[in-house]
């Protein structure tokens, strides 16, 4: 169960903080450094697809595609001999112009375009390597066939087209576009005689999104055919994303802690879903901590001191002993340990001290720099921000923060 919970700071406000360094991609996808002019110039010359990852400094999941999917050796192989590769800041210069002729309203934002500039294909949301390229190939596909582009997939199902094949790409189509896609999802099932099959099975499983979705309750009666097709790490983490996601905007007081109990005993046996409860509860009440600091309430001590408690008691209840997850609690704690919470960081440091045991690299050395800092350690904590220097600039990470941690050390 615990390798669920490497998804969920994708849905939750977590992921925002913890992200918080931008990798430039030193080997992987070579994104251009010119003009959006220039580079569709470029793509005309050698008569290619502009591949384009539009994304906000602010973005969790388009930081995690900067660290995770960019630098992969696969999709920089994929992608540099296929397209011309271009990144933007939907929010600065001509991403602001990009951002509003393309309609782009969610992050990260890929997209792909002719040399002219006419939308190929588009698609939101953060993917992994394997993923990507898989949208890559979907899209060269496109362009060797402008049937199955999407202006044409949509004439075509306006002007009546209803075969099976044809539904199931054009939903796929209309679903990666973040469009309205349930009226060709339901054309595509009414063709179909029996919803169980092994394609069927991975179809419906791939749009399942909301409780509210009509096939919620089938995925769920059948979970065990689901979970044999898919595989029970992803169907799980399809449903915990979707409960927990939804339960973030739903529960007002630690009361609902139980409604949400029997909505996750609906899905999972009772040991994964107190194991996911307990993990819930670390994401909720950092959100309202953060909040309640955020807004200088009068609850922010007792936020905190829940937050930490339910950190605490996860990691030595589940003996979590894995090196990322380890160092990420240990930094979560940062964010709101003061000089008083002393007992807490302590704790803390233990953690990334086991983190670091088990693997040395920026983001675990970066931590005990910072908790270091706050202990009043200061000279082991210079110690520390410096080899996060040395660590972070080797791995093409963003080491502004500890710069200026160190600064903050010297002074």
């Amino acid at each position: 169960m615990k390798t669920i919970f490497k998804c969920l700071n994708l849905l939750l406000f977590i992921g925002s903080v913890i992200s918080s360094s931008t990798v430039y991609c030193q080997e992987g996808v070579n994104f251009e450094k010119e003009t959006w002019s220039n580079t569709l110039a470029k793509a005309k010359a050698e008569n290619k697809i502009v591949f384009v990852d539009a994304y906000t400094t602010w973005c969790g999941p388009c930081k995690k595609m900067d660290a995770k999917t960019f630098p992969d050796e696969k999709v920089g192989n994929f992608f540099n001999k296929n397209f011309i590769n271009f990144k933007v800041d939907a929010e600065k210069g001509d991403g602001l112009i990009i951002a509003e002729k393309y309609k782009i309203i969610s992050y990260p934002t890929l997209f792909f375009v002719n040399c002219d500039g006419e939308l190929v294909h588009s698609s939101t949301g953060a993917r992994i390597p394997e993923e990507l390229i898989e949208l890559g190939e979907k899209v060269i596909v496109m362009v060797a066939d402008s049937n199955n582009s999407f202006p044409s997939m949509e004439k075509r199902y306006q002007s009546g087209e209803r075969g099976s094949e044809f539904l199931k790409n054009y939903a796929y189509v209309l679903f990666e576009r973040r469009m309205d896609h349930q009226h060709v999802f339901d054309d595509y099932v009414k063709t179909q005689s029996n919803l169980l099959t092994e394609d069927n099975i991975k179809f419906i499983s791939d749009f399942l999104r909301k409780s509210s979705d009509p096939y919620y309750k089938f995925i769920i009666k059948h979970k065990a055919e689901f979970d044999k097709v898919v595989g029970k790490n992803t169907i799980d983490e399809i449903f915990t994303n979707i409960i927990l996601g939804e339960a973030m905007f739903k529960i007002k007081t630690e009361a609902d802690f139980d409604i949400l109990e029997k909505d996750l005993l609906e899905v999972f046996n009772e040991l994964e879903a107190k194991e996911t409860l307990d993990y819930f509860k670390i994401s909720y009440y950092f959100n309202y901590t953060q909040m309640a600091k955020f807004q200088e309430s009068d609850n922010y001590p007792t936020y905190k001191k829940k937050f930490f408690e339910s950190i605490v008691s996860y990691i030595e209840e589940y003996e979590i002993n894995d090196s990322e997850e380890l160092n990420q609690q240990a930094f979560l704690i940062t964010e709101f340990a003061g000089v008083e919470d002393k007992e807490i960081l302590e704790i803390a440091l233990i953690w990334v001290k086991n983190s670091m045991d088990q693997d040395v690299y920026y983001a675990n050395v970066n931590t005990r720099a910072l908790i270091c800092f706050k202990l009043n350690k200061k000279e082991e904590a210079r110690e520390y921000a410096d080899l996060a220097v040395n660590l972070g600039r080797k791995e093409g990470v963003d080491v502004s923060a500890t710069l200026d941690l160190l600064k903050n050390i010297n002074e």
